[in-house]
């Protein structure tokens, strides 16, 4: 485990072989080491919060709605420009 607060990895485990996860930050309370993962292969979904405040996963017919259509859009649109933005740096750098 790492000991260091804001720590970055590669997506690599201790072999060298690929994770489930890629760990964005570490930090201690109350004794314990909490680490926070991201999936290497991002999953996007929809969620509403109901009356109660309990956060639920979105049903098919909430997905066709305009607003949600174009936030999905947009964040995919997002994600690409990082990817080909990454792709482009590593190419410039000799990384790939």
């Amino acid at each position: 485990m790492k000991n260091v607060d804001n720590a970055a990895d590669n997506g690599q485990d201790v072999d060298g072989l690929p994770t489930e996860g890629v760990e964005i930050a570490c930090f201690h309370l109350d004794g314990s080491l909490y680490m926070i993962y991201i999936p290497s292969d991002l999953l996007l979904f929809v969620v509403l919060k109901d009356e109660n405040g309990a956060l639920q996963i979105a049903d098919d017919e909430h997905l066709d709605d305009p607003a949600i259509i174009s936030a999905i859009d947009e964040e995919t649109e997002f994600n690409e420009l990082v990817e080909e933005e990454t792709a482009l740096l590593e190419s410039l750098f000799g990384r790939r």
